[in-house]
């Protein structure tokens, strides 16, 4: 059993407490012509040819492959050598420039106080020893240029 219009608007005034007597009020779009509705104007959908069709997949119960053996296997990369340590003495002259010219003063100042020293431990004679064969050592000619150099810079002899 279908209830008509009239009778459900009937139930829901009531229900709302305003009586029969507003249930006749029209509604809205009442007055508007009843349509088919949209989809029954328009043509149906071709199927799109880049979806594909629903394939039912069987359960394989098979079991998995071993891995092949090792021998196709490629070798492990060889692990990277250590880097090497901190050579100062394979510094090329650029490189010692760039250095130098990298420090700061403090540092410039520790580099120039040592580098004094060692180059006047290496050029200044050795000690007498007790053998009589030990006689003096000569410095090398080029800490010999080096320590002019230094001193001729210092006192504006340079250039």
């Amino acid at each position: 059993m279908i209830p008509d219009e009239a009778s459900v608007e009937a139930v829901a005034a009531e229900a709302a407490g305003l009586g029969v007597a507003h249930a006749a009020q029209p509604l809205l779009f009442d007055s508007l012509p009843e349509t088919e509705g949209r989809s029954a104007r328009r043509r149906p959908r071709r199927a799109r040819a880049a979806v594909a069709a629903t394939v039912s997949v069987d359960v394989v119960q098979e079991p998995v492959p071993a891995p092949p053996p090792a021998i196709f296997a490629a070798p492990p990369p060889p692990p990277r050598p250590a880097p090497a340590a901190f050579d100062p003495a394979a510094l090329s002259n650029p490189e010692i420039s760039a250095l130098v010219r990298a420090l700061p003063d403090l540092r410039l100042s520790h580099l120039l106080v040592e580098a004094a020293r060692e180059l006047k431990r290496r050029v200044e004679p050795p000690a007498w020893d007790d053998e009589e064969d030990a006689g003096p050592r000569e410095p090398n000619p080029s800490l010999l240029r080096a320590a002019r150099l230094v001193v001729g810079e210092f006192a504006g002899d340079g250039d």
